[in-house]
C-alpha cells in the first residue's frame, strides 16, 4: 500500500465487488444447485485476492519500496491535517515526494531516506 495506488485499490475494489455480484446473479440464473452457482463467484473472487494481495505486490516491491516508518508518520500526519481524504492521500504524497527526490540531484539524499 505505500507504493502509492490507494485511490486506484479503492476503484478496483468496487469493481471486484461489482463483478462478484454479477457472477453471483448470473449463476443464480443459470444454475440450480447453489455451491455451483456460486462457485464462479467464488473462483473470480479468490483469484482477485491472490492477485491483488500477493503477485502485484512482490513484483512492485522489486523496484519501489518507502520506509515504512515513514508512510506511517505521513498517514498520521495528512490524517491529521486533512482528516480521510488526507489518510487517503498520504501514501500518494510520500510516494511522489520519493520519485520527485530521487530525480533531482541535490535532494537524492532524502529520496534515499524515503527508501525502504
Amino acid at each position: 500500500m505505500g507504493d502509492g495506488r490507494i485511490h486506484s485499490e479503492l476503484c478496483a475494489n468496487s469493481r471486484a465487488r461489482a463483478a462478484v455480484f454479477i457472477f453471483l446473479f448470473a449463476g443464480s440464473l443459470t444454475i440450480t444447485s447453489t455451491w455451483q452457482a456460486v462457485l464462479p463467484a467464488a473462483l473470480y473472487g479468490a483469484i482477485h485476492v491472490i492477485e491483488g494481495e500477493t503477485v502485484t505486490p512482490m513484483l512492485l516491491a522489486r523496484r519501489f519500496t518507502l520506509n515504512p516508518v515513514l508512510v506511517v508518520f505521513s498517514f498520521v500526519f495528512w490524517f491529521w491535517l486533512w482528516g480521510v481524504p488526507g489518510a487517503i492521500l498520504s501514501a500518494p504524497i510520500l510516494a511522489t515526494t520519493k520519485i520527485v527526490c530521487d530525480r533531482i540531484r541535490p535532494l537524492a539524499a532524502l529520496g534515499h531516506i524515503l527508501s525502504g
